[in-house]
């Protein structure tokens, strides 16, 4: 029987990479978001707030990064598979707090291991995940 697997998270140049390039595309975007990054169990490992950012946006953002990591996919695929789910199980799903179905929250993937999740709110949909797959592209992700 094996008793261990392997897990990984996201390094602390990661993270910080991750956020740079997330603020310099919403600067270039010309929007004020929330930038939430987890690690792999769905701990806060970074966050910025643009000042003038929506508050409501700073839980969706959080919200988005929650779903990610948990569900090991992007938070517009997740609408789709709640959308196609049966009433019977989407009652199941209702009843979990913090899960958000809405464009801008993705895990960060590596040799299939969840490493943690980016959550972006507060502009529109698309511009938020504009912004979270710029972070993934810093990091090569």
């Amino acid at each position: 029987m094996q008793i261990s697997v392997p897990r990984a998270t996201l390094s602390v140049d990661a993270i910080q990479a991750m956020l740079n390039a997330a603020v310099a595309r919403a600067k270039e975007l010309g929007v004020r978001v929330h930038i939430t990054i987890l690690d792999s169990s769905a701990n806060l490992a970074g966050f910025i707030s643009f000042d003038g950012a929506p508050r409501i946006a700073a839980t969706t953002a959080n919200r988005k990064a929650f779903t990610a990591v948990n569900t090991g996919m992007p938070t517009h695929q997740w609408e789709g598979f709640v959308n196609a789910m049966p009433a019977s199980e989407l009652k199941i799903i209702d009843s979990m707090p913090d899960y958000i179905a809405a464009m801008g929250g993705y895990p960060v993937v590596k040799d299939g291991l969840v490493l943690g999740g980016i959550g972006v709110s507060g502009a529109n949909q698309e511009i938020d995940g504009d912004i979270a797959l710029a972070a993934l592209k810093a990091i090569g992700a």
